[in-house]
């Protein structure tokens, strides 16, 4: 059934990182034009049916289980093409917004595909019934949901992007080297090796699936092994530690671990209780 709810917007929940504006689900999605754009994110989860959508000079087609996203200000226009068009829909402001979808890797309105569509679906019906429930002045627990309704929304984009699939899995012989040879020395033509690459494309391609160089990875996962062997071996001196870790140099380590933590192994180790 037909569905809108559009909750006030009071100025204390404007200054939250995350405020809702509108929620609702339609049983059959009409056309819409709007040459200046919408003044709030928007997604849209279609359900069932076939639309298409048009940004700018970019025209797409949306199907089930797919997703679109709208910018703020940027002209779109929508329409079905395959009754009857069944979409779950949000808008939503604030700081955090542009950040959260850009974790996501949406940089600007299109359509995304979604792994499982039933998680932001579920989320939104939760988030639609919240709304309707009438509460006034909910705009607190509004952005609570709405916040996990984005975290979940970068979970299922990532694991939906074919492109991301494939790049992980290419990648997966040296993640799987990282993670079996951590505790001895490993460098980029050794991991290049691994998946049968130049080190300039594997770089490449850590950047488009991690987000990060090759190295920032071993980096991070030996920082991360040497915090969970600290809680298992809390009375081995912090060189050893490092060196369970292949990093011989325990002045380097620390130096590391500070960088990447904003503390010292040390310091890490006192504010957890862990005996030094």
């Amino acid at each position: 059934m037909d569905a809108a709810v559009f909750p006030v917007v009071t100025s204390q929940d404007a200054l939250l990182p995350l405020y809702l504006t509108s929620i609702g689900h339609w049983d059959h999605q009409e056309a819409v034009r709007r040459p200046d754009g919408f003044p709030s994110y928007q997604w849209l989860q279609v359900l069932s049916g076939e639309g298409e959508l048009e940004v700018g000079n970019r025209r797409f087609q949306v199907r089930p289980g797919q997703g679109f996203c709208l910018f703020p200000g940027v002209p779109h226009h929508y329409l079905p093409v395959k009754e009857p068009w069944r979409l779950y829909w949000i808008s939503f402001d604030g700081g955090l917004s542009a950040s959260l979808l850009g974790q996501a890797g949406i940089v600007r309105s299109g359509v995304y595909p979604v792994a499982q569509p039933d998680l932001p679906v579920s989320d939104m019906h939760q988030l639609l019934m919240a709304a309707q429930s009438g509460q006034p002045y909910s705009g607190f627990e509004y952005s609570k949901m709405l916040y996990s309704f984005l975290l979940d929304l970068h979970k299922v984009i990532q694991e939906g992007a074919p492109a991301a699939g494939r790049f992980r899995h290419r990648l997966q012989p040296a993640l799987s080297l990282v993670e079996q040879e951590l505790h001895r020395p490993i460098g980029i033509a050794e991991l290049a090796e691994a998946v049968g690459m130049s080190p300039q494309h594997l770089c490449t391609l850590f950047r488009k699936t991690l987000h990060m160089r090759p190295m920032e990875y071993v980096n991070r996962e030996r920082i991360k092994r040497s915090k969970e062997l600290m809680f298992r071996e809390s009375v081995t001196p912090i060189r050893d530690i490092a060196a369970k870790v292949g990093m011989g140099n325990p002045s380097y380590f620390s130096a590391l671990f500070k960088k990447l933590e904003g503390i010292s192994p040390e310091q890490f180790k006192q504010m957890h209780g862990l005996k030094m």
